[in-house]
C-alpha cells in the first residue's frame, strides 16, 4: 500500500529521475526507517541509488549515541552506505543566538549538502509525512502565520524531496510492523514540553475524536487548495517585488497602491532576502511594518537578528547590519547542490529549454562548460545585457546602488573563465535563447524540517 502511494507521489510531482543518487535523512525513527526501507525496495524499479545520513546533535547523551549506532546498523543490513557526523548543537545555538531547533536544522542540512557535493548526490529525501504536515499547519496557524504557512510542507523544494507526504503516521507504523522493521524513539517526542508534541498528543487526537475523524486528510486537502491560491498571489507579488524594490527599499506610495495580499507579500520578500528564509517570521512582523508605514518618516522598528525597518524620505527600508563577506570561489556540477557558506546560499545548476520568471539565472552554455561561482575581483568587467559596451563590476554595482558592504556577497558566475553573469544580470554574450542552463540560488535555512 505505502509503496504504491510513494510511487504515485514520486510520479505526480516528478520528484526523481532515473539515475538519481538520493540521500535519505535517517534519524532512526519510524518515519525515516520506513522511507529508507521503501526507497531501497523500489530502487531497482526506479533506477536510483540511495544513501543514508545521520547527524548526532549532541543533545540527548547516551540516547543520541544509541540512535547513531542504530542508524549505521540498519543501513548496513540493507547494504546502504550510511554517513554519520556529530555536532554540538547547544553550543552552536548559543554562539549564533538561535534556537536549538534552528541550529540543528542549519547544521544538519549543511552536512547533507556537503555530502551531495562530495558524492555527486542529486536529491535529499526527508521523511515528513501527512501528520507532520497537519501539525505544521496547526502550529503555524496558532502562532499567526500568513497564508503561506497554511499551505503546509512543500513536497519538493529544489533538490529536497518528501516522498512520504501523502502517507499517514498510522500507515508508516503499520508498514514497519508488516516488514518487521525496528526503529528508535526520541524520548523528547514523548513529552509535552514542545508545542508540536502538545499538538500531536493532545490537540489532534481531541479534534479527531470529537469533531472530525478524518481530520488529518481534511487538513492536507485544504492545504492543497490554499497552496493553489497562494502560489498565484506569490507569483503576482514577486513580479511587483522585482519591479518596485531596489536594494531593500520601496516607495511607500508604491507599496500602499498595491492591494493588501500583494503588499504583505512584497514585505515578506524583503524580509526573506535578509533572513535567508522565513521560518521564524510571523505575520505579526508584517503588521508591525505596515503600521510603521502609516507613521512615515523618522520612525523605525527593530526586528530579531539585528534587522531594522524604517521609513525615510517616503521610502520603506529594511536592512541588517552585515559583517564583511569573505572571498569565495566554488566550482559547481550539474544537478548537484553546492553550498556557498560565505553568502549562506545553496546553488543548483540544471539544463533548461525554456526561460521562466522564477528568480533563477538563465544563461547560454551546456554541461560540457566549466561553471564557477565566485566573489568579484579587482578589475573584473563584463558586458551587461541592456547596456552598451563593457562595465567594471565595481562600477556596475555602484550604479545599481548596491551598498558597499553588500557588494562582495553578489555572486559572479564564470563560464570557461569568462564572466557570464553578475547576480541576476547576464552578460549579453551569454543571453539565454532556445536552451541553456538554469542557475538557482536558495537560502541555506529556507527549508522545512522535522527530524
Amino acid at each position: 500500500m505505502i509503496l504504491n502511494i510513494i510511487k504515485k507521489t514520486l510520479t505526480e510531482y516528478n520528484l526523481i529521475d532515473k539515475g538519481d543518487r538520493i540521500l535519505i535523512g535517517l534519524s532512526g525513527g519510524a518515519d525515516s526507517v520506513c522511507l529508507t526501507h521503501a526507497l531501497h525496495s523500489l530502487a531497482d524499479e526506479l533506477g536510483i541509488r540511495i544513501y543514508a545520513a545521520h547527524l548526532n546533535h549532541g543533545i540527548r547523551g547516551d540516547e543520541a549515541e544509541r540512535d547513531e549506532i542504530f542508524a549505521k546498523r540498519f543501513a548496513e543490513k540493507l547494504g546502504i552506505e550510511c554517513f554519520t557526523d556529530k555536532a554540538d548543537i547547544p553550543a552552536i545555538s548559543t554562539e549564533y543566538g538561535i534556537s536549538e531547533e534552528t541550529a540543528g536544522r542549519k547544521i544538519r542540512y549543511e552536512f547533507f549538502y556537503k555530502l551531495c557535493e562530495q558524492y555527486n548526490i542529486t536529491k535529499i529525501a526527508t521523511a515528513h509525512n501527512k501528520n507532520d504536515n497537519a501539525e505544521t499547519i496547526l502550529m503555524n496557524f496558532m502562532r499567526g502565520s500568513t497564508i503561506a504557512g497554511l499551505c503546509g510542507i512543500p513536497v519538493r523544494r529544489s533538490c529536497i524531496i518528501r516522498p512520504l507526504l501523502d502517507v499517514t503516521r498510522a500507515e508508516i507504523e503499520n508498514y514497519c510492523r508488516e516488514n518487521n522493521l525496528e526503529y528508535v524513539t526520541d524520548s523528547t517526542n514523548l513529552t509535552d514540553s514542545y508545542t508540536r508534541n502538545k499538538i500531536r498528543h493532545t490537540l489532534i487526537p481531541l479534534i479527531t475524536e470529537e469533531f472530525n475523524s478524518n481530520f488529518i486528510n481534511t487538513v492536507s486537502d485544504n492545504a492543497s487548495l490554499i497552496k493553489d491560491d497562494s502560489d498565484y498571489l506569490d507569483n503576482e507579488a514577486l513580479i511587483k517585488y522585482k519591479e518596485l524594490v531596489k536594494d531593500g527599499k520601496i516607495s511607500i506610495d508604491d507599496l500602499s497602491d498595491e492591494p493588501p495580499p500583494i503588499s504583505r507579500r512584497i514585505i515578506r520578500h524583503m524580509l526573506k532576502s535578509i533572513y535567508g528564509g522565513l521560518n521564524d517570521v510571523s505575520s505579526g512582523y508584517i503588521r508591525d511594518i505596515l503600521a510603521l508605514i502609516k507613521k512615515q518618516s523618522g520612525t523605525e522598528i527593530h526586528l530579531f537578528g539585528g534587522v531594522t525597518a524604517r521609513c525615510e524620505y517616503g521610502m520603506l527600508i529594511i536592512e541588517k547590519d552585515r559583517k564583511g563577506i569573505e572571498p569565495f570561489n566554488c566550482g559547481v556540477a550539474f544537478n548537484t547542490p553546492t553550498q556557498i557558506r560565505e553568502i549562506g546560499k545553496i546553488v543548483t545548476v540544471t539544463t533548461a529549454h525554456k526561460r521562466v520568471s522564477d528568480g533563477a539565472v538563465y544563461i547560454s552554455c551546456d554541461e560540457n562548460d566549466k561553471i564557477i561561482i565566485r566573489s568579484r575581483k579587482e578589475g573584473d568587467k563584463f558586458y551587461p545585457s541592456g547596456m552598451t559596451g563593457s562595465k567594471k563590476i565595481k562600477d556596475y554595482l555602484i550604479n545599481e546602488k548596491i551598498p558597499k558592504e553588500k557588494r562582495n556577497s553578489i555572486p559572479v558566475i564564470e563560464v570557461n573563465g569568462i564572466i557570464a553573469a553578475v547576480g541576476n544580470r547576464v552578460d549579453r554574450n551569454f543571453l539565454f535563447r532556445d536552451s541553456g542552463v538554469r542557475i538557482e540560488f536558495i537560502d541555506s535555512l529556507s527549508v522545512h524540517d522535522k527530524d
